[in-house]
């Protein structure tokens, strides 16, 4: 019995010594990218614009006035979560600039995760957030991360141009056409 498992180990063994090195000399298929797929990976080519967008509001007087359908402007700080990012999804959340991360507090070894603003209160933050989307035609969410693409961090300072949507359960969500990287952002030096 001993004999016929230590055959069948040699055998095994002989069979991927041979066959092994052949199977690593090709390369696997590339599955064909079709247009749909393209189209949905990449940003636009307009969404980063280079002036502040005329009329731009804080985050709160926005949720303030507008209703589904306004084209609104908007100033904030990409946050409210741990990672305000969705993963592979062209969605973002941001804060009203009156709030205060932990990061703007002055000792930043205090808070690992300052974009998720857990030294504000939280009923106060839900009112001071909205989420950014940027779309395909059909107004889905691009299948893109913006966390590795378009070089936005989180609490970074910035301004959004773009169409409010319906709002249902208190949801605050902008299809954003247009992001502008604000300067003299007083915390640039600081994030990661």
């Amino acid at each position: 019995m001993k004999t016929l498992h230590s055959q069948f180990m040699l055998s095994i063994t002989t069979a991927l010594l041979v066959v092994a090195p052949m199977a690593c000399d090709q390369s696997a298929p590339t599955p064909p990218k079709n247009a749909a797929t393209a189209a949905t990976s990449s940003l636009p080519k307009d969404l980063f614009i280079t002036q502040e967008p005329a009329g731009a509001l804080g985050v709160l007087k926005v949720r303030q006035s507008a209703k589904a359908g306004d084209h609104v402007a908007m100033i904030g700080r990409i946050g409210g979560s741990i990672n305000p990012f969705v993963s592979n999804r062209a969605v973002f959340t941001m804060v009203d600039a009156s709030l205060t991360s932990c990061l703007e507090m002055g000792d930043a070894a205090h808070c690992p995760t300052p974009a998720d603003y857990c030294c504000e209160d939280s009923n106060e933050l839900a009112k001071a957030m909205a989420s950014v989307t940027i779309t395909d035609k059909t107004g889905k969410p691009l299948a893109i991360s913006l966390a590795t693409e378009g070089s936005l961090k989180p609490l970074m300072w910035i301004a959004v141009e773009g169409t409010l949507q319906p709002m249902d359960g208190g949801a605050f969500i902008v299809n954003a056409d247009h992001i502008y990287k604000m300067p003299n952002d007083p915390l640039a030096s600081r994030l990661k």
